[in-house]
């Protein structure tokens, strides 16, 4: 029907993955007996996608955290920056309208989420694994942590028969474990946890074990916990990995 069609504001669409998609998807109606163009959305990302006709006005504030500085490229796209309230942070300090639909960052308690981060080798292929680890507010590495709340990665491996999810990191089991979704090139694999309440003692240790085979160890791994400014490396943090080399059969 020609009339509701012209009230379309917004398109929800799931699409397949890189390379089973439409990079530019054109929204059309029909006038008479011709079809006429009302907007192209370009570039598509692949996967689920918000596209509307124009970015709604921009809130004044978010949960826990303020917005200000707006700037917008175009009618589909800007974006403004955000301030979180004292006690809270971010990993993504910036409010984004993305083809006229806005994402919303989170301000989240300081403390309440920890990432470990692959650094070394620069490459690790084919799949970063992690058997266990688990985190101590003591150097000894004996104090350990409560883990309340929901593990978060930056992808797991996905396999009809298998499951490498987060939470195979933290469960405590060495029969599970977690597998980056690719090859981790040093800075952009990680696995951590969000816990339900900050974290009320520092971390000290971190400890974690790879199977055999160095194809699949980091050599370097970087504790991260959420602050004020977003992602912070406290000094002083220990960190295991194993099998340590002399270990490995």
């Amino acid at each position: 029907n020609a009339g509701s069609l012209a009230e379309v504001r917004c398109v929800l669409l799931h699409q397949g993955e890189e390379g089973l998609h439409a990079d530019a998807v054109m929204l059309q109606r029909l006038v008479g007996t011709t079809w006429v163009s009302v907007v192209t959305w370009t570039p598509v990302e692949s996967g689920k996608v918000k596209l509307a006709l124009s970015c709604p006005p921009a809130p004044a504030s978010i949960g826990n955290g303020r917005i200000s500085g707006c700037e917008q490229d175009n009618l589909r796209s800007q974006s403004c920056q955000v301030t979180c309230n004292a006690g809270f942070g971010t990993v993504e300090p910036s409010l984004r309208c993305i083809h006229g639909a806005w994402y919303f960052p989170e301000c989240m308690p300081v403390a309440s989420l920890v990432r470990l981060v692959a650094r070394a080798p620069e490459l690790i292929k084919p799949y970063w694994v992690v058997l266990d680890a688990k985190l101590f507010t003591d150097q000894e590495c004996t104090q350990s942590i409560d883990m309340d709340g929901m593990p978060t990665s930056s992808g797991e491996y996905v396999i009809k028969y298998a499951n490498y999810h987060p939470r195979n990191a933290w469960d405590g089991e060495q029969s599970t474990s977690w597998a980056s979704a690719g090859h981790c090139e040093s800075g952009n694999c990680h696995f951590g946890f969000r816990f339900r309440q900050p974290l009320k003692a520092p971390i000290r240790c971190a400890k974690i074990e790879h199977p055999h085979g160095a194809q699949y160890q980091a050599t370097s791994v970087s504790v991260e916990i959420l602050g004020p400014s977003g992602w912070e490396e406290p000094p002083e943090i220990k960190v295991l990995l194993l099998p340590e080399a002399n270990q490995e059969l």
